[in-house]
């Protein structure tokens, strides 16, 4: 058997055989097709599960999450897969307390590199890495030997490798906003008709989308589906509220008893790279905000809590809308610097091109490599001021390491700070 790193360093090589699959619905459709066969191949373990399925355009991370805890705090055995991970492969599976043993993950991905390579050999369309991953983790929590997984989309719901799913208790759709618009659709409709395509036949649907004609085309699908429908109010845009409501109600929807909620909102830590403090003097965060919603959000938490002088180190996706982000941050921030990440799906955005976004009272350095606009920040700031990295989940989870090594959260089964 591979140790923890040299089995996640196979499995990520595998992504230079992945095939071209955004072009088309027909090539997304693709995706779902060769998921199932490699599933196939190792004698269906999502069968073997109970399902929550969490898709939507901001907070899905999150919900995830709460519902997990809600679950483990009823007495469930439960698992959850969330993507991307910030610093190691690890973060994506989560079993029960921790994060999941690195040899059951070594073990998962080697039974399913087994089957992959016969997949191949018969002329199968070769697999995306998170088509694989999603593979990884059906197989992992089956040899965990939980009964609950809380499952997140990694992108739309219709034809994510997630969708693989042949039933599941609870469909979620936290919210719908324009995002991975190249690939979901060019208006908020088309990208809630990607979503609605988690609802399955007698699920219950738990949503917090709020635009009425988006309402009634969930609960039309939900009707097709004879799945029940139960909307969510967001109060006083207080996203982290909503968040907890929604996986509240799903909570509830398999069972789970309010006291028991109750108490396990009172425990839950969020996630790593979701408006985390990496320090208190100075204060500095790092969010991995990465479209126009969950920019908003992001700085509507930073003004509570803000000190001093505001730095940003920005950076994001050459697909994303930059301006859209920038402009939500400018009237909060003093001084802006651009950067890059190095590792990560899609390409960067040029720091000097992010940089022209910024109005010149508050456009800082451009840099090519984010760790040394870090240090940079760091230098030049107060104890008193205040630090956010954003723009990508990359980003930030590429400078956490400053603070959280890869080697400290294998060890503990655990990406927190403290």
């Amino acid at each position: 058997m591979k140790n923890y790193k040299e089995a996640v360093q196979r499995l990520i090589s595998l992504s230079n055989l992945e095939t071209p699959w955004r072009g088309s619905q027909e090539s997304l459709q693709d995706s779902l097709k060769r998921t199932k066969q490699l599933l196939t191949k190792l004698e269906y373990p999502e069968r073997e599960l109970k399902f929550v399925h969490v898709t939507g355009t901001s907070g899905k991370g999150s919900v995830t999450n709460l519902i997990h805890e809600m679950l483990l705090a009823d007495g469930r055995t439960v698992a959850s897969y969330t993507s991307p991970h910030t610093t190691t492969l690890l973060e994506r599976f989560r079993v029960n307390e921790k994060l999941i043993e690195p040899k059951l993950l070594v073990q998962a991905i080697e039974l399913v590199i087994a089957s992959y390579e016969a997949h191949l050999v018969e002329g199968k369309q070769a697999l995306s890495y998170f088509e694989l991953a999603t593979v990884v983790a059906l197989v992992a929590f089956v040899l965990a030997k939980v009964e609950w997984c809380v499952l997140e989309v990694g992108l739309g719901g219709r034809w994510d490798s997630t969708n693989v799913i042949p039933k599941k208790e609870v469909a979620v759709i936290t919210n719908v906003d324009l995002d991975h618009t190249d690939i979901l659709g060019n208006s908020v409709k088309e990208i809630a008709q990607e979503k609605v395509g988690i609802i399955t036949g007698r699920c219950a649907v738990i949503s917090g989308v709020v635009q009425p004609n988006l309402r009634e085309l969930i609960s039309d699908v939900a009707s097709d589906k004879k799945a029940s429908v139960r909307f969510i109010d967001a109060p006083n845009s207080d996203h982290r509220l909503h968040n907890a409501l929604i996986a509240t109600a799903t909570a509830q929807a398999v069972g789970v008893k309010i006291e028991v909620i109750e108490k396990a909102l009172t425990k839950t830590r969020g996630l790593p790279c979701r408006f985390e403090v990496m320090s208190e003097k100075p204060l500095v965060i790092v969010d991995g905000a990465h479209n126009e919603a969950k920019m908003k959000g992001t700085v509507s938490l930073l003004k509570s809590i803000k000190r001093g002088k505001v730095h940003v180190v920005f950076g994001c996706k050459h697909s994303k809308d930059a301006g859209a982000m920038l402009k939500s941050l400018m009237p909060l921030a003093d001084v802006i610097h651009t950067t890059r990440y190095q590792h990560g799906y899609g390409a960067p955005e040029n720091p000097a091109v992010l940089a022209k976004l910024i109005t010149k009272n508050k456009r800082g350095k451009t840099w090519l490599f984010a760790d040394e606009a870090l240090h940079f920040v760091l230098e030049a700031m107060k104890p008193e001021d205040t630090l956010l990295i954003t723009g990508s989940l990359y980003l930030a989870g590429e400078l956490r390491t400053q603070w959280v090594s890869e080697e400290s959260i294998v060890k503990k089964q655990s990406s927190q700070v403290k």
